[in-house]
């Protein structure tokens, strides 16, 4: 009889919605934080404009370790010791 009773009271409970007593809104804060922490949520499809050609010889030079080295670029850069430089390198004018 005791049996009988557990199994009855068990499988009512298997029969209650446990979501049942949850607000609307519960998980919205989750939801937020998982989107404010993806790069882009809807990415392009395709590829953008590439040129197989460019993308290949870049591969190669990549495979070989023959890569171009960038252009360094003037303006205002900072230095090992934190303070700012003009024009690629050389220190601002005393003052």
């Amino acid at each position: 009889m005791k049996r009988m009773f557990l199994l009855a009271l068990f499988g009512l409970a298997a029969c209650a919605d446990p979501h049942d007593h949850l607000s609307p809104d519960f998980g919205n804060a989750v939801n937020t934080n998982i989107d404010a922490q993806v790069v882009n949520p809807r990415p392009p499809t395709g590829l953008a404009n590439t040129n197989g050609q460019r993308i290949e010889n870049a591969v190669r030079r990549y495979q070989t370790n023959t890569v171009i080295a960038p252009h360094s670029e003037s303006g205002t850069t900072f230095g090992s010791g934190g303070s700012p430089t003009t024009g690629g390198g050389t220190p601002p004018p005393a003052q």
